[in-house]
């Protein structure tokens, strides 16, 4: 998995950062994906749950190669089947 490909792939158990969201609370949430649906990404961090809005936000996913990508969050809206179908 690329970078460039990042939002075709299985974004579940990656570990991310919120690095822009118009709410201030979530600026900086930092945790592993655990689940996603339509619009949110439910991230574990510090052993609790939160949801996250995909839309308005940018978000630093790792790779797992280590390597670091930075995703506008309306370009990940949908469910992960119909983001593969876009390839």
């Amino acid at each position: 998995m690329s970078a460039r490909d990042l939002i075709f792939h299985e974004l579940i158990g990656l570990k991310i950062e919120v690095v822009y969201s118009p709410n201030i609370c979530e600026l900086g949430i930092r945790g592993k994906v655990v689940d996603e649906t339509r619009n949110l990404l439910i991230v574990r961090s510090n052993s609790s749950l939160r949801r996250i809005e995909k839309r308005y936000r940018v978000f630093k996913f790792v790779l797992p190669c280590g390597k670091r990508a930075y995703v506008c969050g309306s370009s990940i809206v949908g469910r992960p089947e119909e983001r593969v179908k876009r390839v």
